[in-house]
């Protein structure tokens, strides 16, 4: 009987195994199921989870607009210097390139040469200065000559006059006395007529002795010699007179010419000053050459025409130097962005690393002055402190073209554009809403919205996909 039993008691536990077996088996099965039903269930459920988003929660701030421009570095200030007069080249110190100081000697000059040109130019000076004191004594020569001259014809003239009025009174004195002697011989010839009866009386012979003696006496008369020689001599001083009155005249003639007027003479004494003030300059120019060229400012060489031993012409360019003191970028800009920048505005500028402020001074008034920038307008923009910069540099500028106090705004990437619209979502009962926005000005962060927010409002954006109106958000 316990062989019986114990028979059945392993039928019971073979049994028993069996259904823990099979109970494991459906376990497994249904937990299989389960993990199916399961699964299906996760995949439904992350097919509807909310959308992970970035959210940005509105509220009044200061704003800037910034305007980035491509630019140059170069100096706004350059000496180029030319030579002031004719020069040898000595010694030129520095290269294209190089760096110097305000004071370093840039070029130098020969003096030996610039003190020939200073002894010639000492001597040209006393040359015209002979040359001037000169014409002054020639001047005052024909000067003596016209003035002898004229004062000699003055009183020529009065003498011809009174020697001419003498020689009237002189000659008609000789009539007079002609007359006189010869109405005596007529008186005589009438008595001998009157006594022609008796031509051999006494009273006869007395007239005819009469009239010769009459006739003697007209042509040998002392009295009328004397008159005749006073005239005669009358006539010969008359013809000096007139003799020396045409040299006078002559000499008057002569001499004017070359007497120098008060314009000649203004016009010499003003030539002369004129020599002497170029002399002088140019004697100053080559006196101050003798220092050399010197650095006006802290700067670069950024050319150098000159070579040693070389001779300069008045006007040739020598040596030129950028300031490093007054150092500005140079940009250019586009017909749509120069309507936005104004002199005056705020400028950040990085250099080799290093960050610059400065502010807009100038705006050209025509576009394409840059011939390696098209149409593009020129600005200008001054550095606050220009140390240590290099010139040449292409660099970017950030121009601050805008500056709001208390606005909205948004981030860049929450801005949707559509059809020239824009909007963003914004949160609400965790779901993204779909809101028309105006949007003003921007930055490269942020964009200014004129309407369509409120302070407090959360607006949101997906990286990771587009969002559409009304889907489930969480953050």
């Amino acid at each position: 009987m316990r062989g019986i039993e114990k028979k059945v008691n392993h039928k019971r536990k073979e049994g028993l195994r069996m259904s823990i077996l099979k109970k494991k088996t459906m376990a497994i099965i249904g937990g299989a199921l389960a993990v199916v039903v399961a699964t299906g269930s996760i995949a439904s459920i992350y097919a509807k989870a909310a959308v992970k988003v970035s959210s940005y929660t509105i509220a009044k701030s200061d704003m800037q607009q910034v305007l980035e421009l491509n630019g140059t570095v170069v100096s706004n200030d350059s000496d180029m210097f030319f030579a002031d007069t004719n020069l040898k080249v000595d010694k030129v110190y520095f290269k294209a390139g190089e760096e110097v100081k305000k004071g370093d000697l840039l070029v130098s000059f020969d003096k030996a040469e610039i003190d020939n040109q200073i002894a010639l130019l000492n001597l040209d000076a006393e040359a015209k200065e002979g040359s001037y004191q000169n014409a002054l004594q020639v001047s005052d020569k024909y000067s003596a000559l016209y003035s002898e001259a004229t004062r000699n014809l003055n009183v020529l003239n009065q003498q011809i006059k009174d020697t001419e009025e003498a020689i009237i009174n002189k000659q008609n004195e000789i009539n007079k006395r002609c007359s006189d002697l010869a109405y005596d011989g007529a008186k005589i010839q009438v008595a001998i007529v009157d006594n022609s009866s008796d031509p051999t009386s006494d009273k006869s012979k007395e007239l005819q002795k009469q009239l010769y003696n009459n006739a003697y006496v007209q042509s040998y008369d002392s009295e009328l010699v004397r008159l005749q020689e006073e005239l005669g001599r009358l006539n010969t001083q008359l013809a000096g007179f007139k003799e020396y009155k045409a040299e006078m005249t002559s000499q008057k003639a002569s001499s004017q010419i070359g007497v120098l007027t008060d314009g000649g003479k203004a016009e010499l004494e003003a030539s002369k000053a004129a020599a002497d003030f170029t002399i002088e300059k140019e004697i100053e120019k080559l006196e101050a050459a003798k220092e050399g060229i010197k650095a006006e400012c802290d700067g670069v060489v950024s050319a150098v025409y000159a070579e040693e031993g070389s001779l300069l012409t008045t006007g040739s360019p020598v040596i030129c130097v950028d300031s490093l003191e007054d150092v500005i970028v140079r940009c250019n800009a586009n017909k749509y962005d120069i309507m936005s920048i104004e002199k005056g505005q705020s400028v950040n500028v990085k250099i080799l690393n290093a960050d610059y402020s400065g502010k807009v001074t100038k705006t050209d008034k025509m576009a394409g002055m840059d011939a390696t920038a098209a149409n593009g307008v020129g600005v200008d923009i001054s550095l606050n402190d220009a140390k240590d910069v290099i010139l040449g540099l292409d660099v970017k500028a950030r121009v601050n073209t805008a500056s709001l106090t208390e606005v909205v705004s948004v981030p860049q990437e929450a801005i949707i554009t559509e059809d020239e619209k824009s909007y963003v979502f914004i949160s609400k009962d965790k779901k993204a809403i779909k809101t028309s926005v105006e949007t003003g000005i921007k930055n490269d962060d942020y964009v200014e919205i004129t309407s369509g927010l409120n302070e407090g409002d959360i607006v949101v954006w997906s990286d990771a996909k587009e969002l559409s109106d009304g889907d489930e958000v969480r953050f």
